[in-house]
């Protein structure tokens, strides 16, 4: 068994998905597999991926790739899950990268350090680009009762628990927040790694969406038996939500940058250098 098994799910991702792959392949670090899931892709992703066979084996990092037709991300995502052999799993965006090449050995010692403990969700930081700017994607364990406490591609969890509890394929946007909720819930470790794991593009669907996110965020939470907005302050907050949304979608881009701009600084997103 491997001791890290990183997933790349992806769909239609010729113009990203290299620089994934590439950062993928330049780990000083051997003991893990790559995996990737196409989901039947309709341009050149799966032809990009398979082209890069030769230079894992080369290097030592064995590297399977899938094409499976599904019906989102989460489906994706749990396919690879039963695919894997690692310990623990992370998921690797197209379009995002590891941040170095020792980020996998940096990891790897940090892991052995909690040998003999009871099993732990280990995360870090993640440099997040977004309307062409970098910044430090917030992270605050404290809030994960509240909102997605972290950048879900800092992740590395047990296998066994993404096994015990696979993502919830109901939802669209937060399945990975269900996940990390539940965790937590049922008494796993959460341990912090200090290490910039990734860099994140932040163009996704959660992270446009607001109105969709909230609502589903809220699902969630009350299918955990948390309930932040009782009676009427839901409705208050969807309808806030909604003149946001409107403006996100038919508003000229700088509207956009100043709405997300106010969600960084509440957030405490501060610049990455």
């Amino acid at each position: 068994m491997a001791l890290f098994s990183i997933i790349t799910t992806c769909f239609n991702a010729e113009g990203c998905i290299e620089k994934t792959i590439r950062s993928v392949l330049s780990q000083d670090f051997r003991d893990f597999e790559y995996i990737i899931m196409d989901g039947a892709s309709k341009d050149h992703t799966l032809q990009i991926a398979e082209s890069f066979k030769d230079a894992f084996a080369a290097a030592g990092i064995p590297c399977r790739i899938f094409c499976e037709e599904d019906h989102g991300i989460y489906e994706g995502m749990n396919h690879g899950v039963r695919h894997a052999c690692g310990e623990y799993v992370n998921f690797l965006n197209a379009d995002d990268c590891l941040q170095n090449k020792h980020v996998l050995s940096d990891l790897a010692k940090i892991v052995n350090k909690d040998e003999g403990k009871t099993p732990a969700i280990f995360y870090g930081d993640a440099a997040a680009i977004e309307f062409g700017r970098s910044y430090r994607y917030g992270k605050d364990l404290s809030l994960i009762t509240k909102r997605m406490p972290f950048s879900h591609q800092t992740v590395f969890a047990p296998h066994s628990l993404l096994e015990e509890y696979p993502f919830r394929e109901e939802y669209r946007i937060g399945a990975d927040y269900d996940f990390l909720l539940y965790a937590f819930q049922h008494g796993y470790r959460f341990t912090d790694t200090d290490l910039t794991v990734c860099t994140v593009t932040l163009d996704g669907l959660s992270s446009v969406d607001l109105l969709h996110t909230f609502i589903e965020t809220t699902q969630i939470q009350r299918a955990h038996g948390i309930d932040h907005y009782p009676g009427k302050s839901y409705d208050k907050k969807l309808r806030s939500l909604k003149i946001k949304q409107f403006v996100m979608d038919h508003f000229p881009k700088w509207c956009i940058h100043i709405i997300r701009k106010c969600q960084r600084i509440m957030r405490g997103q501060n610049e990455h250098c």
